[in-house]
């Protein structure tokens, strides 16, 4: 037991593991709040630039994006714990990122369907 004791404390020390990156145990807001501001104002550009070809698709991405950079003020500015804070943060802008991507793809697949 005494041999893995310090194999662990490696591994909790490494800084090339993604639980211990500098950003998920910073107590500071912003590291998250800009970057998730940046990722949804590109991805409104996106979803009104591809009205034309798709309205639905395009409010209802627009819809989730905003849905989702209120969530993640919601969290910077609620949960007191900042790992805990971060974590949440994290996973809360890799949904919207891989959301807004999902809905994008789907308004290129719908471009390319055969009109009737």
């Amino acid at each position: 037991m005494s041999d893995q004791t310090p194999r662990r404390r490696g591994r909790a020390a490494d800084p090339t593991r993604m639980r211990n990156q500098p950003a998920l145990a910073t107590p500071k807001r912003w590291i998250w709040i800009v970057p998730s501001i940046l990722l949804a104002a590109a991805a409104i550009v996106a979803f009104v630039a591809s009205m034309p070809i798709n309205l639905a698709l395009a409010w209802i991405g627009i819809a989730f994006v905003v849905a989702s950079l209120l969530a993640i003020l919601v969290t910077a500015f609620a949960v007191r714990e900042d790992r805990a804070r971060n974590f949440t943060l994290a996973a809360l802008m890799l949904i919207m990122a891989v959301a807004a991507l999902a809905l994008l793809l789907g308004i290129l697949w719908a471009a390319q369907l055969p009109q009737a």
